[in-house]
């Protein structure tokens, strides 16, 4: 939590309330696809919330508020592989939230968890024209290569190893 921004962890009643934050279609400008129905969040939150199914990779969403319990303006994802030290970060904020840093504050809370829990490596792939996200990418201490995967440029951090 910062003083503007809360986390909360996924659950599958966010379903509703995330559809709202999810339905302008200039959202998926660089993502592609198009904005999920409550009932498709639904099902899609059921799987995230019950994991991976792989021993070797944790999946953590969390909702982002506007203060302790306000209104929901996006979320953000670490997927985390402990054993390889390793998370890959993401970000969507409600396209009318926007330009206010909250998609840059809400991914340095999570960069803090994981990297305090062990990770040297974060990953994150940002859409080539997709400036703001490149902001965020760069705010975090990651680094544009030359890898694409699905199109995006993957962009790295990596930690001194400890020990």
């Amino acid at each position: 939590m910062t003083g503007r921004l809360g986390l909360e962890r996924l659950r599958v009643d966010h379903a509703g309330e995330m559809a709202d934050v999810l339905a302008d279609p200039a959202l998926y400008l660089f993502t592609g696809g198009r904005a999920p129905t409550t009932a498709e969040l639904e099902q899609r939150y059921t799987r995230q919330v019950a994991g991976s199914g792989d021993p070797e990779e944790e999946w953590r969403t969390w909702v982002i508020r506007l203060g302790e319990g306000g209104v929901a303006v996006g979320y953000v994802q670490a997927t985390v592989r402990p054993a390889d030290r390793e998370a890959e970060l993401a970000w969507v904020v409600s396209t009318s939230w926007q330009g206010r840093g909250i998609a840059r504050e809400a991914a340095t809370l999570v960069l803090e968890e994981v990297l305090g829990g062990g990770v040297v490596r974060v990953v994150a792939h940002v859409h080539p024209d997709h400036v703001a996200s490149q902001r965020v990418a760069a705010a975090l201490g990651l680094q544009p290569t030359a890898r694409l995967v699905d199109g995006e440029v993957e962009w790295v951090r990596e930690e001194p190893h400890a020990g």
